[in-house]
């Protein structure tokens, strides 16, 4: 009888991970305490605030952080309120949210390791190397133990990476699918980078920001340009969702001609007048055009919502603020990333640039790879850190070498978008975070990519023992 249920292709083993997932995760919530884990006692703030928008009150009013938090979680605030009016407990919402997008995203993960050996046309031997390997990498995605209860907290973190990833495979689809699906398939890269602003905005700018990049060298290919539309797209979408208007009051002025009498009409009276209207700012009290002179007046003052329109200006001045916003992510830290002294001034753009750039090695190798066991560790949780640590730095060894051996790299279009990600996120966070703990799960958002790149460097030889004449004409390159 039990032969029945034997598991004999790479198929059905990748499914029994997910079907193990699936079982672990409803385990994993009734395991959870009632109250906000230690682990991430966001979770509490984020249980109010899709409480608070079940009960239909404005996110503005909520108390703690108020509507930036809504703003910048509405992935996961969204689905978690529609469960509270369903009658479901708060925390219980947000925690079955972010478990439901965390075993999308191993569906996912398994669907693409799948249609990866596919593009091989390879039949993959029961038992075979291959085969252990991809058993093991997604084995790894759905149970490295940070990433697991990472992805049952009620947190940002699952959405946040679902919908990432699914920006990502719709780039992969975008290239391999029939003509008739672009389309749809485009609006499918948008709608995830907007949800990915949704649930990070920070992730969703650097997602835009890789698929800007990826595009300059592929612009032969006229899919390309459908590829950029949507990103720009989502990148406009995304930064409307998430940036609330502000209210600015700004004084309005009036030109007079300075040659006519005083006039307590400050109505302009000629074109003259309306358009050197246009030149008064409140510095100057007089103003020339077209030879006449015109006296500045004030009108009055004028009340507008509004947000920063420039998103280029805005992109400079988020990467300006990095090194602010570590210093302020460092407060109260139990393990502070502690920052390098920079050789020259931070008072100039130049000196902030410059530092940001000397910085950036350090920094991004604190990221990925501390705390260190019996080096960083402050308590029992940052030891468990530290721990895993040792395995991501294997991992990232793995990755090196096998990639220096190779002298090309398989899958090696399909994986440069996602690769683009990781380097631009790992130097964005590195340059951003201020505290250990945090770093350490923000991390987790790039496991995925990590397995990914093992999966293409370790590829190669095991192929090599399988067909020693070698495929090559089923490689993929930019």
């Amino acid at each position: 009888m039990l032969s029945k249920f034997s598991l004999q292709t790479l198929k059905q083993k990748l499914w029994a991970i997910v079907a193990a997932s699936f079982v672990s995760r409803i385990i994993m919530f009734f395991v959870l305490p009632s109250i906000p884990s230690a682990l991430a006692p966001d979770e509490g703030a984020y249980a109010n605030l899709a409480k608070w928008i079940s009960e239909a009150k404005s996110a503005a009013e909520f108390p703690y952080f108020g509507e930036g938090l809504y703003r910048s979680g509405r992935s996961a605030i969204i689905p978690a309120s529609a469960l509270i009016k369903l009658g479901m407990n708060e925390l219980d919402a947000v925690r079955v949210t972010s478990s439901i997008y965390g075993f999308l995203s191993l569906c996912l993960m398994a669907y693409l390791c799948l249609k990866l050996l596919n593009l091989k046309n390879s039949k993959i031997d029961h038992g075979s190397k291959i085969e252990r390997l991809s058993v093991a990498l997604i084995a790894i995605y759905a149970f490295l133990p940070s990433h697991f209860v990472w992805s049952n907290l009620g947190l940002r973190e699952s959405p946040n990476e679902f919908w990432l990833i699914a920006t990502f495979w719709g780039v992969f689809l975008l290239y391999r699918e029939e003509q008739s699906k672009k389309v749809l398939i485009a609006a499918l890269i948008s709608l995830g980078i907007i949800c990915t602003f949704s649930s990070r905005p920070q992730v969703g700018w650097a997602s835009v920001a890789t698929l800007l990049i990826y595009s300059l060298f592929k612009l032969k290919n006229k899919i390309t340009y459908l590829l950029i539309t949507s990103a720009i797209t989502g990148l406009f979408a995304g930064y409307l969702a998430t940036t609330p208007q502000v209210i600015v009051t700004r004084e309005i002025y009036v030109a007079k001609d300075a040659s006519t009498m005083p006039t307590t009409d400050l109505t302009p009276s000629n074109n003259g007048e309306i358009f050197a209207s246009k030149l008064c700012d409140g510095q100057e009290s007089k103003v020339e055009y077209e030879g006449n002179v015109y006296n500045c007046l004030l009108l009055g003052t004028e009340t507008q919502n509004e947000r920063p329109s420039n998103l280029g200006k805005v992109a400079i001045d988020k990467v300006e603020a990095l090194t602010g916003k570590q210093i302020v992510n460092q407060v109260g830290a139990a393990s502070s990333i502690e920052r390098l002294s920079c050789p020259w001034q931070e008072a100039t753009k130049i000196g902030k640039y410059g530092c940001l750039v000397f910085r950036a090695p350090y920094m991004t190798l604190t990221f990925l790879f501390r705390p260190l066991p019996f080096v960083d560790t402050t308590s029992t949780s940052s030891f468990f850190a530290a721990t895993e640590n040792i395995m991501w730095i294997i991992m990232f060894v793995i990755v090196f070498s096998g990639i220096s051996r190779l002298k090309r790299v398989p899958f090696f279009s399909e994986i440069v978008p996602s690769t683009l990600f990781l380097c631009l996120y790992a130097i964005g966070a590195g340059s951003y975070e201020g505290n250990m703990g945090t770093a350490f799960r923000h991390k987790s958002l790039i496991l995925w990519i990590v397995l990914l790149l093992i999966f293409a460097a370790s590829w190669r030889s095991q192929g090599e023992e399988q067909n020693p004449q070698g495929n090559n004409s089923q490689e993929s390159a930019v």
